[in-house]
């Protein structure tokens, strides 16, 4: 499962070069960031759990850092090799959510889907300085559905 996301991510051809983390947004997102939750650890802690007997790292699809990616792609834009950090972690995600299904991620308040990872989440409601943000706990169809709803006149 795991070598099919390595594959497709291209993550195999990694040269740890570390550009992508050099441009990761986590960086400025959370105070704890380190090699750990980089795009450049996770790459590594998935290609170690891939190519040895024991986990070294640990569970990959249980790892915390794979759901504190933004999903920006800016890893990929930079690397050498052409390696596509958001598509690594959202295939790992997927595997993740197939194990432990719902664990990290918000779900809507109205429809069940979820939203955005519980650490993006944390990170936006402390930016905004706000007690609840409504908006953040629906999924983009049921915010629409919301606002047409307020917004029309029957």
């Amino acid at each position: 499962m795991i070598n099919k996301v390595l594959e497709q991510s291209g993550a195999m051809l990694c040269v740890d070069c570390g550009k992508c983390v050099a441009v990761c947004p986590m960086a400025e997102m959370y105070e704890d960031f380190s090699m750990d939750i980089s795009p450049r650890g996770i790459i590594q802690k998935a290609l170690s759990q891939n190519f040895t007997s024991g986990d070294i790292f640990g569970d990959i699809l249980e790892d915390a850092g794979l759901w504190r990616c933004t999903g920006c792609d800016a890893g990929t834009r930079i690397c050498p090799e052409g390696v596509s950090c958001r598509d690594l972690v959202k295939g790992l995600q997927t595997l993740s959510k197939e194990k432990q299904p719902d664990q990290n991620i918000l779900l809507c308040t109205r429809c069940g889907l979820g939203v955005t990872s519980l650490p993006i989440a944390n990170y936006i409601q402390k930016q905004v300085n706000r007690k609840k943000l409504d908006y953040l706990s629906l999924c983009p169809a049921c915010r629409q559905q919301v606002y047409m709803e307020r917004n029309t006149m029957e």
